[in-house]
Formats: structure tokens, sequence, C-alpha cells
């Protein structure tokens, strides 16, 4: 695993507990587009958790996100 995938990620984990709640990635995805309302983002968040929590766990740990940030460079910059 990219040592930049666990950088990303630890940036988003901002309790540090290792593992991403939707609040945070919510916020992750709101910094992507800051004029977008974060409620308007719950249906995109909920999608992506359905895709990559794949324990069904209501988190994302950092073998999770990968994927999710393969899949959204974005989330890197």
């Amino acid at each position: 695993m990219s040592a930049d995938y666990k950088a990303v990620f630890a940036r988003y984990d901002t309790d540090g507990d290792g593992r991403l709640t939707a609040d945070e990635v919510t916020s992750a995805i709101a910094g992507m587009f800051p004029a977008a309302e974060v409620n308007d983002l719950s249906g995109i968040v909920k999608a992506l958790f359905e895709q990559y929590d794949v324990d069904h766990d209501g988190l994302l740990t950092v073998t999770e996100f990968v994927p999710l940030a393969e899949n959204l460079p974005e989330l890197g910059s």
C-alpha cells in the first residue's frame, strides 16, 4: 500500500482512530467541492460506503479507502 494513500487517509481521519466515519468522508468530499452543501452529499457518501465498506461496519479502514482513492483521485489533491 502506498505511503501516499496512507498520508491522504490520515489527513481525513480527523480523530486519528484509524477509521473514516461518514462525517469524515463527507468533509473530505465537501473539500473537493467547496460550493456544495454538505447535506447534498449524503447520497453520494452513502453510495460510496455501500461500495467500499466491504465489512459493512459503517467505517472505512485504510485498506477499504485505497480503492476509493484510486477511483476518486481528487481525494488526494
